[in-house]
C-alpha cells in the first residue's frame, strides 16, 4: 500500500526529477568530488608519514637507538576527515539550497501545479512529499561521502578506528546531513513562497552566505578565509563584551559555527578548553534550527497557490 501513496508517488517523481537537472548534477558531482578529495588527501598524508616512519624506525633500531612512538598514532585517526566538514558547510550547503530550490520552481514552471491542485489530494501531500525528496536526496549524497571515509580508514593500515570511534563518525555525517537540509528545506520554503524565481533562490543563497561568513565575524571575529579552514576557525574570539554578548545572542542562529564545533568535536580535532560561543549546545542548535526550517518549509508548501503554474512575471 505504501508504493500507492501521494507522498511517496510524489517523492520518488520529484527527486527523480531532480537528478536530471544539469545545475544540481554538477553541484552534487562537485560535492561528491570535493569529499573524494578529501578523503585522499587524508589518505596521502597519512600514509606518507606512515612511510616515512617505518623507514626510520629500522634504521633506529638497526643502529641500537630507541624507537620513537608512529607520529600517526598521537593524533585521532578522525581527524584525517575534518576538511570534509568545510565541503559540506560550502558546496553541500549550496547544493542542498538549490536542490530545494529546484524540487518546486520545476512543478512552477512545468506548470503543473493546477493538475495536482485538481487531484484528490491533501494540500499535506505535496509539502510531505517534497521534504521526502530533499531528505532523500541529501542522505544520498551524504551516504556517498560516508563510505568514501570509511574506505579511507580501511585502506590505512596503520589507522584502526574504535567502536566508540565509528560512532562518532556516523554522528559526523549525521550531523552534516542535518546541516545540508537546513538549507535544503530554506530553500524549498523560498522556492513555494517567493513570486519571481530569481528572490527564491537569492533569498536562500545570501542567508547561506550571512550564516557562514557574517555572523562568525561578528561572534568570533573569524575572517572570510579562516573560515573555510577547519583548523584557523576554531580560533578563539577577543575577551572583549562585545564579543561576548555577540557569542550570546547571535550564537543560537549561528548555524555555521555550531557545525563547526560540533564536527570538531566529533572528529576530535577541536582544541582543549574550546567551545561554542552559543548557550545551547552545537549539536542541539543544529537540530533546533533543522525543525524551525522544517516547520517553515512545510507551511509554505502546504500553502502553495496550485492555480498558478508559473512564477509572476
Amino acid at each position: 500500500m505504501s508504493e500507492l501513496s501521494p507522498n511517496w508517488l510524489i517523492a520518488r517523481q520529484s527527486a527523480r526529477f531532480v537528478l536530471r537537472e544539469r545545475t544540481v548534477a554538477l553541484l552534487a558531482t562537485l560535492f561528491v568530488t570535493l569529499v573524494l578529495i578529501s578523503a585522499w588527501l587524508g589518505w596521502s598524508a597519512t600514509s606518507t608519514v606512515d612511510r616515512i616512519y617505518v623507514d626510520a624506525a629500522a634504521f633506529l633500531k638497526a643502529s641500537g637507538q630507541p624507537v620513537p612512538t608512529n607520529p600517526v598514532l598521537e593524533i585521532s585517526p578522525l581527524s584525517l576527515m575534518r576538511n570534509m566538514s568545510v565541503y559540506v558547510a560550502l558546496i553541500g550547503a549550496l547544493s542542498a539550497i538549490v536542490i530545494g530550490n529546484r524540487l518546486v520552481s520545476i512543478d512552477r514552471k512545468a506548470g503543473v501545479l493546477p493538475l495536482i491542485g485538481i487531484r484528490p489530494l491533501g494540500r499535506s501531500a505535496y509539502a510531505d512529499g517534497k521534504i521526502a525528496a530533499l531528505l532523500g536526496v541529501v542522505l544520498g549524497l551524504i551516504a556517498i561521502a560516508g563510505v568514501m571515509a570509511v574506505a579511507t580508514f580501511l585502506v590505512l593500515p596503520s589507522v584502526t578506528l574504535s567502536g566508540g570511534q565509528w560512532l562518532q563518525l556516523a554522528g559526523f555525517l549525521g550531523v552534516s546531513a542535518l546541516y545540508m537540509t537546513c538549507f535544503g528545506l530554506v530553500g524549498l520554503a523560498f522556492a513555494a513562497r517567493a513570486k519571481s524565481e530569481t528572490v527564491a533562490l537569492l533569498v536562500p543563497v545570501t542567508l547561506w552566505l550571512t550564516l557562514t561568513f557574517i555572523l562568525p565575524q561578528l561572534t568570533a571575529n573569524l575572517n572570510p578565509t579562516a573560515a573555510i579552514n577547519p583548523i584557523s576557525a576554531l580560533a578563539t574570539p577577543p575577551d572583549t563584551s562585545f564579543f561576548h554578548w555577540a557569542g550570546w545572542l547571535l550564537g543560537p542562529l549561528s548555524l555555521a559555527d555550531a557545525y563547526k564545533f560540533a564536527s570538531a568535536n566529533l572528529l576530535d580535532y577541536l582544541p582543549q578548553g574550546m567551545a561554542s560561543p552559543s548557550f545551547i549546545p552545537p549539536v542541539a542548535n543544529i537540530v533546533l534550527l533543522t525543525a524551525a526550517a522544517a516547520c517553515t518549509a512545510w507551511r509554505a508548501l502546504s500553502r502553495i497557490e496550485m492555480t498558478q503554474g508559473d512564477y509572476d512575471a
